[in-house]
């Protein structure tokens, strides 16, 4: 099953005109609730052209959800639309709970916002407050971002604290990359090809759906001669 296919239920959202949430109370800074039923992709941009800046995502990304259900599918919409409002520079106020109580559990999203509220892991345990404090602090723009050119993507990834660059050019690998970007069951995409990205660290699992993680470059955040 593609998350792409049609009759998806709606992602519910709130949507503002400013970063800062100190100045929503001001009238007019809030726009208010929205649906989200089009790939996140397509909205983020029209969002942004419409002058939103803030996002409130109310429904936690599960990460501990199993199968290919309406849930795992609703999950893994939520990640997309996080990695792309990360991807235009849009904050979003986003609660997360990963599957484990590993302290480096969090490390694969660490290039996304951080998240508002890291949701306790089943059992309990673990220290999400300071993984979180972790995640605030280490996140910057271009920790792992991909580009595109003219037939081949490249992925700049600096989750590990060293830049790793990985640069992709076979057709076979873009073909399923290109199934990845909105997610897509495990069963539907060339599992090899898929398994060497997750050895790279560039797809996760939710439930029985894969997903792209690496968010797209629209801008240098440092001028070139640093990078």
């Amino acid at each position: 099953m593609s998350t792409t296919d049609t009759g998806l239920r709606p992602i519910l959202v709130g949507l503002a005109r400013d970063h800062d949430p100190a100045v929503l109370s001001i009238p007019g800074m809030t726009i208010g609730p929205a649906e989200l039923r089009e790939p996140a992709a397509d909205a983020v941009a029209r969002w942004r052209a419409e002058g939103v800046r803030r996002v409130d995502l109310p429904d936690a990304v599960d990460l501990t959800v199993t199968g290919d259900d309406a849930t795992a599918v609703d999950t893994l919409r939520r990640l997309v639309l996080v990695r792309e409002l990360t991807s235009h520079g849009i904050a979003v106020d986003w609660r997360l709970r990963l599957p484990g109580v590993e302290a480096d559990e969090w490390l694969p999203y660490s290039h996304l916002r951080a998240p508002v509220e890291l949701l306790p892991a089943p059992g309990g345990e673990g220290d999400p407050a300071g993984q979180l404090d972790a995640w605030v602090r280490g996140f910057y723009f271009d920790k792992c971002t991909y580009r595109r050119g003219p037939g081949f993507v490249q992925v700049r990834d600096r989750r590990s604290g060293r830049l790793n660059l990985l640069t992709i050019d076979d057709p076979a690998y873009l073909a399923v990359l290109d199934q990845l970007l909105d997610g897509a069951a495990v069963t539907g995409v060339d599992l090899a090809i898929a398994r060497d990205f997750g050895a790279e660290g560039l797809v996760t699992k939710i439930g029985e759906l894969l997903v792209w993680l690496p968010h797209r470059l629209r801008r240098w955040p440092l001028p070139s001669m640093v990078i």
